[in-house]
């Protein structure tokens, strides 16, 4: 069985953009992760032999709302579980800082709804939510 660590910080804004590209996503230019990235409230990164192979983080307001993103695990490691040890971490870390009737959301890849699910999150819509919405900035 492959060794996992897995460690409170951030990722240099080339592997940011690695991971990103790895799964498929855009990247952002270096200036633009340099700025945003360290708002992060709270990061992990996962390794496996020194090399990068996952990150999971936290954004919000620090306390009426949490935003999960990043949540990613390059496809050769995938399904091994990187991503339910992050997710763990970074449930713990909400629990620990959130108080009544906060919101904790996050944007799912396409599939992947039902690992967001065991972690209490819901699909949308519902009858009492709303689809949801989402804009990409070009």
């Amino acid at each position: 069985m492959v060794e996992v660590l897995v460690v409170e910080q951030l990722p240099s804004a080339a592997q940011y953009n690695q991971l990103r590209a790895a799964v498929g996503w855009g990247v952002y230019t270096e200036d633009v992760i340099e700025r945003a990235l360290p708002k992060t409230l709270y990061c992990l990164c996962a390794f496996v032999d020194g090399e990068l192979v996952g990150m999971a983080r936290v954004i919000g307001d620090g306390g009426m709302v949490y935003y999960i993103q990043d949540v990613i695990v390059l496809p050769a490691h995938q399904r091994q579980g990187i991503g339910a040890r992050m997710m763990d971490r970074l449930m713990d870390y909400i629990r620990t800082h959130a108080s009544h009737n906060t919101i904790v959301g996050l944007m799912a890849a396409c599939g992947k709804e039902p690992f967001y699910e065991q972690y209490g999150l819901t699909r949308r819509p519902t009858k009492r939510l709303g689809a949801g919405m989402t804009m990409f900035w070009d």
